[in-house]
């Protein structure tokens, strides 16, 4: 069992900031007011705001080197986007925690092994073994629960579900990564999306890692998704996927793309 708060500072690591509660905030005194205003952090917000922290981190940026030289050709000039330098970013966040957790779909995956093949949305799902997950709140947030599978799940898929994905990197580092493996149409450009893998041993490698002030333990943590498959494009041995999001589009088409392709439901942790 992992505390909480842990998951607090989790969420901090995965979008490059500081996060707190509204049930935090309330148990403080006003000796210890809050410091600064804070931005929203709702679940359908989370992955974009992943997105943009990757966008301001250098950790996040070495990760694009590494997938880049995985996916593109040798050889090849690095591109301009993976060129400029970071601007270290931090924000103040704050969640509601009971509209953000669901604590009855918390699962330990500490201590257990892969023994059987799991499948989801019709892909062979790699169980986070050795993870803790915190279950996000994702029933009310989203149309319908199909893309969710059954409440009560053995090894194989429902009808209409999505496959099970592990959050990799963001869009605007990104640029240029597929090269030609990726042909852009009008207005977009290579790579540019949102990547994640089916691996949680893939994901494992580009994990944030935080050492927690609550307890002193360092953690990795990475967000488990769903896929849609309609919007998502396959690489190296489909170990890369790729929701495509095309440039000039308003922030609030980018939302809309966001939420019909990939959307999470689970907090992983695992201590270093």
């Amino acid at each position: 069992m992992v505390d909480r708060s842990i998951a607090l500072e989790a969420l901090g690591a995965l979008c490059n900031g500081n996060v707190t509660s509204v049930q935090q905030q309330a148990g403080l005194s006003s000796k210890n007011p809050q410091v600064g205003p804070r931005q929203n952090l709702s679940i359908k917000l989370l992955i974009p705001t992943v997105v943009d922290g990757d966008e301001h981190s250098q950790a996040s940026r070495s990760s694009f080197y590494h997938i880049k030289s995985i996916l593109e050709p040798s050889g090849r000039a690095a591109s301009p986007a993976l060129d400029k330098s970071v601007v270290a970013v931090k924000k103040n966040l704050i969640i509601d925690e009971d509209e953000f957790f669901a604590p009855q779909y918390n699962y330990d995956f500490t201590k257990l092994t892969q023994t059987e093949t799991y499948w989801r949305g019709g892909e062979k799902y790699e169980r986070p073994c050795g993870w803790y997950r915190f279950g996000l709140k994702v029933l009310d947030k989203y149309p319908g629960t199909t893309w969710l599978g059954t409440t009560y799940r053995g090894t194989q898929s429902s009808p209409g579900e999505w496959p099970v994905s592990y959050h990799g990197t963001s869009k605007t580092g990104a640029e240029g990564i597929i090269g030609d493996h990726y042909e852009p149409g009008p207005g977009q450009a290579y790579g540019r999306g949102i990547y994640s893998t089916p691996d949680i041993g893939v994901a494992n490698q580009y994990a944030k890692t935080f050492t927690s002030s609550k307890n002193g333990k360092t953690y990795k943590v990475v967000l488990q998704n769903r896929i849609n498959p309609e919007y998502r494009k396959k690489y190296v041995n489909d170990l890369y996927w790729l929701v495509p999001i095309p440039k000039g589009k308003s922030e609030d088409e980018e939302q809309e793309m966001v939420e019909r392709a990939i959307r999470p439901y689970g907090l992983l942790l695992k201590e270093v």
